[in-house]
């Protein structure tokens, strides 16, 4: 019986680095299966919880939005269960098991990469059942990749191109920065063909915001890896050289999706005439209006209904009514949801995990990727989202040894 429970609690840890597989309401089912799991195996050892600082400061995002929903007037269970991961999966590994070692780790990258290959295989299937290899470089009526749209709309995942884009640019960044250093010569060889599979992917999705911070990762992948000037330069070259043979495979994608920016920033929104990037200037404008005259504790759960307020009263375009246009910044959203404390508290959140947590380079640069994504998406108010950002933080809460710490 024992073993039989190690084992489901072995596979139910590594499963949750499957979650480029799964949808958010199965992703969910897994992390609550592996808590019951855990929970068992703490009771059975008889371990003792001890609340520390660690603990608090780390599921301080989840507090942050209960304690806001509980003394708000229109209290939001929803909202609440979409923020849970933030507590659950801290305290997953942190009381984890003794046998859920650094070795589980490792296999749970692994597995975290081998997903996001599947899943970009079964896109790339799905697209190819309906359309020829070359429509994989076509951009729609909308100034959107044909084959980012397609997928979304015809598989079973429904996450977010951008969402998987930051999905893909995360499975590179372990690539790039850990997995070239690997000595093992098949893990090399995965590696790398990892690292040209995703930018494949990456410039297929074309996301401008993960494009550009792919080129900024890059940037601190030459700063941070070669310290002599000599080495420095011509590693520089030879990614100049590549890049430069590889984006211009992607030229007319590119330009159709970069060229958007500088034709349409400043075309009116009228009618029926709107597009990602005058959709975009709309959201900033309305977002900074509020931002004028938010209450102390913020909008809460009438901020959308402010948005939608601004957009009716600002822009002589329904655009608003044919989709949920949120503040699509994240930094934004904090403030005019729950007041300058949320923008505060998350700021002091952020600075705590860079300057008490002793994460390896990567996770850094995945945490700075992430961060940057910030500032285009909400990308922390949805479940993709919430679990690439503390899958990753709690996953590196396993200690170095197989010692049971909490500190």
């Amino acid at each position: 019986m024992e073993k039989t429970a190690t084992k489901i609690t072995t596979i139910l840890y590594l499963s949750l680095a499957a979650f480029p597989l799964m949808r958010a309401n199965v992703n969910s089912i897994f992390i609550i299966l592996c808590s019951l799991f855990a929970i068992y195996d703490f009771l059975k050892n008889r371990k003792k919880v001890v609340l520390s600082k660690k603990i608090l400061i780390l599921t301080a995002v989840f507090w942050m939005f209960l304690f806001h929903e509980i003394l708000s007037t229109d209290f939001s269970s929803q909202r609440i269960l979409l923020h849970l991961p933030f507590l659950v999966l801290p305290l997953l590994f942190l009381f984890k098991p003794s046998f859920i070692d650094a070795k589980i780790r490792t296999k749970s990258l692994l597995i975290f990469q081998g997903s996001v290959v599947l899943q970009s295989f079964i896109y790339l299937f799905t697209f190819l059942k309906s359309h020829s290899l070359q429509q994989i470089f076509s951009i729609n009526n909308y100034n959107i990749p044909l084959f980012r749209t397609f997928v979304y709309e015809n598989t079973y995942t429904e996450i977010h191109s951008t969402y998987f884009s930051a999905f893909l640019l995360c499975s590179f960044t372990i690539s790039f920065f850990f997995g070239l250093r690997n000595k093992v010569k098949q893990k090399l060889i995965f590696h790398v063909f990892n690292i040209v599979f995703t930018l494949f992917f990456l410039f297929v999705f074309v996301s401008k915001i993960i494009i550009l911070t792919l080129l900024i990762s890059v940037l601190f992948y030459l700063f941070f890896s070669f310290k002599n000037k000599k080495d420095f330069i011509k590693v520089f070259i030879g990614f100049l050289i590549f890049g430069s043979l590889f984006i211009y495979n992607f030229k007319d994608l590119l330009s159709e999706r970069f060229n958007e920016i500088r034709t349409e920033i400043n075309r009116p929104l009228v009618g029926d005439y709107h597009n990602s990037i005058n959709i975009r200037v709309a959201i900033i404008n309305c977002s900074l209006d509020l931002l004028e005259k938010v209450p102390l504790f913020g909008f809460g759960d009438d901020l959308q209904n402010q948005l939608n307020d601004c957009y009716k009263n600002s822009y002589d375009s329904n655009f608003y009514k044919l989709a949920t246009y949120n503040t699509h910044n994240y930094y934004f959203n904090l403030v005019l949801y729950g007041g300058w404390i949320f923008l505060i508290l998350f700021f002091f959140y952020i600075f705590w995990l860079f300057k008490k947590m002793d994460f390896p380079l990567f996770l850094k640069i995945i945490l700075i990727q992430i961060l940057i994504i910030n500032f285009t998406e909400n990308f922390l108010s949805r479940h993709h989202g919430i679990i690439l950002f503390i899958y990753f933080i709690s996953l590196f809460l396993i200690p170095k040894t197989n010692k049971e710490i909490v500190k």
